[in-house]
């Protein structure tokens, strides 16, 4: 973090200063636990802890300042900067903070894909740059303000996700991050439940524009069809990436290397050049034209984005392949959507090749009315792909077996389970050396948990790919 002082942290925030205002913060932290000495411990109330107990604590372990609501009680003596809100000043301070720095910063947001294409433009710019981005999926109102903190000297560009449920979530973190440029992956129905419709989508994720400049850029997914209705219509330079022909950043020519990734050609301003990104799924290839476009945006040359993409690792529990007693797993389960549960399936078919082919598929929550169906859809899904078996998770994924059974899966290899513990005794029962196994499904159903203990620490291991 690039240093403040005490006096600029209770400006920056509207607060009321009761310390030494030379005070030096060279970090801020939510977490007493793991905080580092010379620290801005920030006091967050939450449903099932309040952070104000934990005050003495972090003054203990070497925080300087605390920030804390002005109706708490806090320690005699300790040095605090007093505020109404501790989660609004946490936001007013990363927003000083992000105004202290002349560097690119891109925002990514979108219904599915945003963790995957902040890693690619992340990976990718750095071939040329120093790059800062958001850990994990700190996309939220606490998360991201304290990846914004981050930002030091060394860093050149900036990559931050944004992630939402509902209207006026996105403007307030574009608000903190003022993004050169914005990346909209796609519009699905994530959040549906809470937004009524695909077009409330859109309109919720358009609000990253909000705080742009004029001469901000923003790359949208042009095979996107709600996305694609953007031309023309948006202040801001507008690029388009994709494999639809009207796409000013067009894919062509992809050709699955399995696990290992996908090879695919880029035709732009009249230039081709064929890149190779390592990761698998077709899918991916949409997440990494977002990279390229973004690179294209800020000049590197094609040779430049050819190994900066190749730099690209995915997260723990994002598409890791592991090998684990001959049989080959994919550990998908950091969460679910019906257009990531359905990539997912179709890299379980890529890499399941003459093997046999198990989805082990927990609930898509969220999606309201929309529920049925789609679990439905993802059940025909398998039983088309020849997926030899699908094992269901959860209160909604007894439509994935009623959609399976209807396209002609057999009945007993479409199997429903309450919880995750009575699907790995059946699953041990039948899996055997030589198959596929994927596990998809919302975070909460703790498929994850149920793939460690089929096979061990092997399924979260360092293969991520």
């Amino acid at each position: 973090m690039k240093e403040m002082i005490a006096s600029d942290v209770s400006r920056a925030v509207d607060g009321q200063l009761a310390a030494d205002g030379n005070i030096i913060i060279r970090s801020v932290s939510t977490d007493s636990r793991s905080l580092e000495p010379g620290c801005l411990f920030v006091a967050i109330r939450g449903e099932r802890f309040d952070g104000h107990s934990y005050i003495r604590e972090a003054v203990d372990k070497g925080a300087v300042l605390v920030m804390a609501e002005k109706s708490a009680s806090i320690p005699d003596g300790v040095p605090a900067v007093l505020v109404e809100d501790t989660v609004e000043a946490l936001g007013k301070l990363a927003e000083y903070h992000r105004s202290r720095f002349n560097i690119p910063v891109i925002a990514v947001t979108g219904s599915v894909g945003k963790t995957s294409t902040k890693e690619m433009i992340a990976a990718t710019l750095s071939e040329k740059f120093k790059v800062h981005k958001t850990r994990g999926n700190f996309n939220n109102e606490i998360g991201l303000p304290l990846s914004v903190l981050e930002l030091d000297n060394s860093h050149q560009a900036a990559v931050f996700e944004m992630g939402m449920r509902g209207f006026g979530e996105i403007d307030y973190l574009s608000r903190i991050v003022r993004p050169d440029i914005a990346v909209i992956t796609n519009i699905g129905i994530s959040h549906i439940e809470r937004l009524g419709s695909r077009q409330n989508i859109l309109k919720a994720k358009l609000e990253i524009i909000r705080w742009m400049g004029g001469d901000g850029v923003v790359v949208l997914n042009g095979d996107d069809e709600l996305i694609s209705g953007l031309h023309g219509l948006l202040e801001q330079e507008t690029i388009f990436y994709g494999m639809d022909e009207s796409c000013d950043v067009r894919a062509n020519d992809l050709l699955s290397r399995g696990e290992e990734g996908v090879c695919f050609s880029v035709r732009y301003k009249g230039r081709e050049h064929r890149y190779f990104v390592p990761a698998p799924g077709i899918h991916n290839v949409q997440n990494a034209l977002a990279a390229v476009s973004t690179a294209l945006v800020l000049g590197f040359d094609d040779e430049a984005i050819e190994k900066g993409l190749l730099r690209y690792s995915g997260d723990r529990m994002r598409m890791n392949i592991t090998e684990a007693d001959g049989i080959k797993v994919i550990n998908d389960a950091y969460n679910a959507a019906p257009d990531s549960v359905s990539s997912a399936i179709r890299v379980l078919c890529e890499i399941g090749t003459n093997r046999r082919k198990w989805a082990v598929l927990g609930d898509m929550l969220e999606l309201g009315d929309w529920a049925e169906d789609a679990h439905r859809q993802i059940g025909m899904q398998a039983a088309e792909a020849g997926i030899d078996y699908l094992v269901a998770v959860g209160d909604l994924a007894r439509w994935y077996v009623e959609g399976a059974l209807d396209h002609g899966m057999p009945l007993d290899n479409a199997r429903l389970f309450q919880n995750a513990d009575d699907a790995r005794r059946f699953i041990s029962r039948k899996i055997a050396r030589g198959d596929v196994i994927l596990f998809k499904g919302s975070r909460m159903m703790n498929l994850d948990v149920l793939a460690e203990k089929l096979f061990g620490g092997r399924v979260s291991g360092s293969q991520d790919t």
